[in-house]
């Protein structure tokens, strides 16, 4: 009788050890839940046999939450300057610029990813704006992925609308042709 139960207590300690065991082994190899109305696309790596899922659109999005966060700090996501840098670092990492000018009077260098806006006073980068209507935005996809906006008006100088996110000294604002038209340029900046 004493040898059955401990039998089973065994039995029962090797079940549990495996499914908690197994639970972890699930918990490394899965993905995240997709919602069905997102397309994914399927890539063996080959010899291996495993088999990756990827989101089709995060091709055609370049613009994600991680835009708030980083710019929090200043940061705006895939550029490697922080506003504040200064311009002699930006030319130096970059080399020369494919367009320079002035605009609102301040210096603007214009590359193929970016254009970097500084301030005559203080030869520091106090905007950065990105052409971003090769993507798939527009201002309905852009409150989904960032929330609703501080501010959604058109802007009468530029004849475009803006929606502006303010992320405590530095606005993060995205144009567009129209009210939900599609986004033509995104800015991080200094507030002013």
């Amino acid at each position: 009788m004493m040898n059955h139960l401990i039998l089973k207590l065994s039995m029962i300690t090797m079940i549990i050890t495996a499914l908690i065991l197994s639970m972890g082994f699930v918990n490394e190899k899965s993905t995240p839940d997709r919602s069905d109305d997102e397309a994914f696309s399927i890539e063996s790596t080959g010899e291996t046999g495993i088999v990756l899922a990827a989101n089709k659109e995060a091709d055609n999005n370049i613009v994600s939450f991680n835009w708030i966060e980083k710019g929090f700090d200043g940061q705006l996501d895939h550029i490697e300057f922080q506003l504040g840098t200064e311009k002699d670092e930006i030319l130096s990492k970059r080399g020369n610029a494919i367009e320079t000018g002035y605009y609102e009077g301040g210096e603007y260098f214009r590359y193929d990813d970016a254009t970097f806006f500084i301030n005559p006073d203080t030869d520091r980068l106090v905007a950065i704006a990105l052409s971003i209507e090769e993507y798939d935005l527009n201002g309905t996809k852009l409150k989904k992925i960032l929330g609703t906006p501080d501010v959604s008006e058109r802007n009468e100088m530029e004849g475009l609308w803006m929606y502006e996110y303010y992320l405590d000294k530095y606005t993060l604002m995205f144009e567009a042709d129209n009210e939900n038209g599609k986004i033509l340029f995104a800015w991080l900046r200094e507030r002013v």
